[in-house]
């Protein structure tokens, strides 16, 4: 098994085959060029995976206690890969053929109240998609500058510091 750091503290780019410990499994056809997420997930992590197709995934720190907040991560999985993502990072994945299949594995379901989504194409995220998204604003409980809000972190856009794999 192949194991990649990322600039994402905790975030890692895994091959196959996976952990085990991921026993919940949550499966999501994504139209071409769609966008699932950016999920959040407080108090676990979370392993993504393209079981069928391709996906351009992203992991953006939003712990604010760390160093590396807001700090991005991005790759291609496809094949085999699959990412690990820390509890409180945003994750999501663009699909990047027809058909695309992303699964999201957990120890366990998380609840409400442990799961927050931000709207991918919220322009203080500053994410620039494999695939051209139009920028729009959200409403302020999917906004970066909302959770930013909610979780304590200073406010404004995103810092640019890109990590790709």
């Amino acid at each position: 098994m192949s194991v990649l750091r990322t600039v994402v503290p905790g975030s890692l780019l895994v091959g196959p085959p996976g952990p085990d410990a991921f026993a919940v499994r949550r499966r999501r056809r994504v139209a071409r060029d769609a966008v699932d997420g950016l999920h959040l997930h407080r108090a676990e992590a979370v392993l993504l995976d393209v079981s069928r197709g391709a996906g351009y995934a992203v992991v953006i720190d939003a712990r604010p206690d760390a160093e590396t907040f807001g700090r991005l991560a991005v790759s291609v999985l496809d094949g085999g890969r699959l990412l690990l993502v820390p509890p409180g990072c945003l994750h999501g994945v663009q699909a990047l053929t027809d058909g695309t299949i992303v699964e999201t594995r957990s120890a366990g379901r998380p609840s409400r109240r442990g799961r927050t989504t931000v709207d991918p194409d919220d322009p203080d995220l500053q994410l620039r998609w494999l695939r051209s998204r139009p920028a729009r604003t959200p409403a302020p409980d999917r906004s970066w500058t909302g959770l930013c809000s909610r979780i304590g972190a200073p406010a404004g856009p995103r810092r640019d510091r890109v990590s790709i794999w």
